[in-house]
């Protein structure tokens, strides 16, 4: 009977040292995460992958496939898809959604109040004026804004990544 104690006294130790070396790792895992998104956001090379569109009007859409905003020193590549009301109709129906490479634009980063950062981002080479507002979390989520001055703003929620290498 004693050694039944003794075994069960040591179970628990051991079951409770593992805990805490669970939960020590966790918060390593976040931290090191953070670091890895602040780096990504400084050096202005990441890319936003979105799960969600919210229109001004209407219901939010779950995205099923892979639409992203790639950012780098040199380029700001998009490929979104669009929900809401366009004030000038595309010219052709292929250019329908928010789909533009630019080399000519204005990025402005700055950091957020409770941790994270707001990146602004004004595209100048498209033929309307684009601007971008990007809210990245430390833990890497992310709600990106797109406003345009022919359609009706609208906004996606999703997550930072690292770029894709060509």
């Amino acid at each position: 009977m004693k050694k039944l104690g003794i075994l069960v006294l040591l179970l628990v130790a051991v079951n409770g040292a593992m805990y805490a070396q669970e939960k020590k790792s966790k918060k390593e895992r976040r931290q090191e995460q953070a670091e890895k998104v602040q780096e990504m956001v400084k050096a202005q090379d990441y890319r936003f992958v979105a799960q969600r569109a919210l229109p001004m009007s209407g219901r939010s859409v779950n995205l099923t496939s892979e639409y992203d905003v790639t950012v780098g020193k040199d380029t700001v590549n998009a490929y979104l898809p669009y929900f809401g009301r366009a004030y000038v109709a595309p010219m052709y129906p292929s250019e329908g959604g928010i789909k533009f490479e630019s080399k000519d634009f204005d990025y402005k980063l700055e950091n957020a109040k409770k941790g994270g950062w707001n990146v602004y981002i004004t595209i100048k080479d498209t033929n309307r004026r684009i601007g971008m507002i990007l809210n990245i979390s430390t833990s890497g989520s992310a709600n990106l804004s797109v406003n345009d001055d022919s359609r009706q703003s609208i906004s996606f929620n999703g997550y930072v990544d690292e770029r894709k290498k060509k």
